[in-house]
């Protein structure tokens, strides 16, 4: 098997500098559906260089840094991981979030204060001292890897999940390699649910859930979660609004694939998921916000 490198990097401007970020695997996107404000985070492969994971986690929101940690502690060893701040991730950063930087190979972290620049590639169980980072409080910053990995692997397909809540654009979407998953009768309002096979990534079931013109569909998309088999995945975007009539059956069911967001689901709110079924609270990728749309995706 031959093997091929794979350049990554990283870019930061804090608030004062710039406010931008972009991480990104020989000069290419990586894939984010949009940078935000905190900590923009991608896992990748250590093996094959495939992108796993793009996310952010908004610090400015308290509890959005412990599901920082919950992202990294549950990372296997060797992962790697970049990280890229965008206008501040310094606010309600908690010291289990700063311990999981550490884990990541980070000496800077502690250092981070208020719209700080900060780029980091980091390996899961690395000691301090030994990510790529760069930290400055005057200027934007670039750091950048080069790793071996398998130019033979096979591509993974990417799965891109968008919100947008009622008063944030009043959309929905969900994309295999960019390409939009359809839903029959389309995209409505409530919970868009694709449900997928882990193994070989293809598509099994899809359904809109309108919980605010049919309360009892909130019963029939928990059921559909009960039903699910531990080897699929479960995509869920909200479009308008999911939270009226939204039953505590349902929001367990939520929980059962790996929700931990699911309980601050407001009016018109925007929420993003991908789960895999009958895993803990706190292991799914989700973003959840009250006043803007968000996005999450994963290979």
């Amino acid at each position: 098997m031959t093997s091929s490198p794979v350049t990554i990097k990283v870019q930061s401007a804090g608030g004062f500098m710039g406010d931008s970020a972009r991480i990104t695997l020989n000069d290419q996107e990586i894939g984010f559906i949009h940078y935000s404000r905190g900590l923009n985070v991608a896992v990748i492969d250590e093996v094959t260089g495939h992108p796993l994971v793009c996310t952010t986690f908004d610090t400015f929101f308290p509890g959005n840094a412990d599901r920082f940690a919950d992202l990294i502690e549950q990372l296997p060893s060797g992962r790697i991981v970049a990280i890229a701040v965008k206008d501040d991730a310094s606010a309600n950063l908690s010291q289990r979030a700063k311990r999981a930087c550490q884990s990541l190979g980070s000496r800077q972290v502690h250092c981070l204060r208020f719209r700080t620049s900060w780029a980091l590639i980091g390996q899961k169980d690395a000691k301090p001292g030994i990510a790529k980072e760069e930290l400055s409080d005057y200027s934007d910053v670039i750091c950048s890897r080069l790793i071996p990995v398998s130019a033979d692997a096979v591509n993974r397909p990417s799965l891109g999940v968008i919100s947008a809540g009622g008063n944030q654009g009043n959309f929905a979407q969900m994309t295999w390699n960019n390409e939009e998953i359809g839903i029959e009768g389309g995209y409505q309002r409530g919970l868009n649910v694709v449900v997928f096979d882990q193994d070989n990534k293809t598509q099994v079931f899809s359904r809109s859930f309108d919980l605010f013109a049919n309360p009892e569909n909130a019963e029939a998309f928990a059921q559909l979660i009960e039903d699910c088999s531990p080897d699929h995945g479960i995509a869920i975007a909200v479009k308008d609004d999911a939270a009226i009539n939204l039953s505590e059956r349902a929001k367990q069911a939520c929980e059962s694939i790996g929700s931990r967001l699911i309980h601050h689901l407001q009016f018109r709110s925007s929420w993003a998921i991908v789960g895999y079924k009958d895993t803990s609270a706190g292991s799914a990728i989700e973003q959840l916000s009250h006043d803007r749309s968000v996005g999450v995706r994963v290979w």
